[in-house]
């Protein structure tokens, strides 16, 4: 028996090309087919070919211009879903919810196979209406349904798993920032705390040493002047009948109580900068330097050896006019009283407006300062040369200067002069800047 179908099948494969004549093409087998019948592109959806039992079932003009989607009752996440798993062949039997064109639905049965059509994947589906056996069919279309259902709820699950643990992870962070946050408030507060006592124990400490400072100056001038009174009413009283040890024990009586008077008066003007409030006001710059120059004693040597020169025009500004004239006053001395005794002293100032500022320039052909010395000049009672008769002051010249112009926020400065001496730099608000 076997033997009798090995031989039935081998003349069956012989006589096959004989009738191959017969034998109708795909295309002609696709369109004549009683059964409807489409392709539909697996990425897309699209029905791109459908034959005439399919437009008579469906009842659309349009069938091949349509998207499944139009015609599946399923959404379209189900839809590819269904076509993934007859695109891998793990289902080729389906049973679907189709919506005609008059509006019916219908449950049909869907035979489905996987081609490659020139460059574009479809699936060849035979469909045919369940209608005669509806019980069955629909039997198995609830069970496809349930089992999207069971995938679309098990999805749903894992997300409200992962939506959980991400809003648990988020409500962790939030509590935790709010805890850091509830700390530095508390730290915050503390050191503010803090602050608030350090800044009154200092302003207590300011406000004693700057009271101490005013009681200590006002008691110290008063002696200094006595002494300097006496003393010159006793130089006065023996400059005849003094022996030299006495006359020169007088000339230091009358000197030192002279230089302690000028650094009580010195302190005195210094405190005052910090206590009194300046009065700002628009000022002509160059004429009060020029005031300066041709009224102040302390200039008078000045004076006499050389004449000022202003090598641009000044700028006005707006600032304290007695502190202005005492930065003059103090800038002008030091040209004169630190100058080089083997050339005439020159000094030149210029002005240049610089934005709102006007940066003013005080140069001299004097003995310079040493870079390594150049912050320190600025504080009190500094003196880079020893007290004596050719060198006299009390050190707080630049000092004051410094101080007159942190009103303002200006700052002074020193670098070497084009003349071999030395430029004082130092700025002022110009006109306009008041407002």
């Amino acid at each position: 028996m076997q033997q009798a179908l090995r031989l039935f099948g081998f003349l069956l494969v012989l006589l096959l090309p004989m009738f191959a004549w017969a034998t109708p093409s795909f295309d002609e087998y696709f369109e004549r087919h009683s059964a409807p019948m489409w392709m539909i592109d697996t990425t897309s959806g699209d029905i791109v070919r459908a034959n005439a039992a399919a437009y008579e079932f469906y009842g659309y003009d349009d069938l091949e211009q349509r998207n499944i989607s139009q015609i599946n009752m399923l959404t379209p996440a189900q839809i590819q879903d269904e076509i993934a798993r007859a695109r891998d062949r793990s289902a080729n039997h389906l049973f679907m919810r189709h919506q005609l064109s008059d509006g019916t639905v219908k449950v049909v049965g869907i035979y489905t196979q996987r081609h490659d059509v020139g460059d574009r994947e479809v699936l060849i589906s035979s469909i045919y209406d369940t209608s005669e056996f509806e019980s069955s069919a629909e039997r198995h279309y609830i069970k496809s349904v349930e089992q999207q259902v069971d995938l679309q709820t098990a999805a749903l699950i894992a997300a409200e798993r992962r939506t959980r643990w991400i809003s648990l992870i988020a409500i962790s962070a939030q509590a935790l920032f709010i805890l850091l946050l509830i700390m530095m408030v508390i730290r915050l507060r503390k050191a503010k705390k803090d602050n608030e006592q350090l800044i009154d124990a200092l302003s207590h400490q300011n406000s004693d040493l700057e009271r101490l400072g005013h009681v200590m100056a006002h008691h110290f001038q008063e002696p200094s002047r006595r002494l300097i009174s006496f003393s010159q009413q006793l130089k006065r009283d023996i400059v005849a009948t003094a022996s030299p040890n006495t006359a020169m024990a007088v000339h230091f009586i009358s000197t030192q109580s002279q230089r302690l008077s000028e650094l009580v008066s010195d302190v005195q003007r210094y405190l005052s900068l910090g206590t009194v409030p300046p009065v700002f006001e628009l000022l002509d710059t160059q004429s009060i330097l020029q005031d300066v120059y041709q009224t102040e004693d302390l200039l008078a040597p000045l004076r006499l050896e050389s004449e000022l020169e202003i090598s641009t025009p000044l700028p006005r500004v707006y600032f304290d006019k007695k502190q202005l004239s005492l930065i003059f006053k103090i800038l002008l001395h030091n040209a004169w009283q630190y100058r080089c005794k083997d050339r005439p002293v020159r000094v030149v100032i210029s002005g240049l407006k610089v934005g709102d500022r006007v940066r003013f320039r005080v140069e001299d052909n004097g003995q310079g300062v040493a870079p390594e010395y150049r912050k320190q000049i600025f504080d009190m009672f500094s003196r880079l040369v020893p007290n004596n008769e050719e060198y006299p002051g009390t050190g707080m010249g630049l000092a004051l200067v410094a101080k007159a112009l942190r009103k303002t926020n200006s700052r002074i400065s020193i670098e070497d002069g084009p003349q071999g001496g030395a430029c004082f730099i130092f700025d002022l608000p110009a006109v306009g800047s008041e407002k």
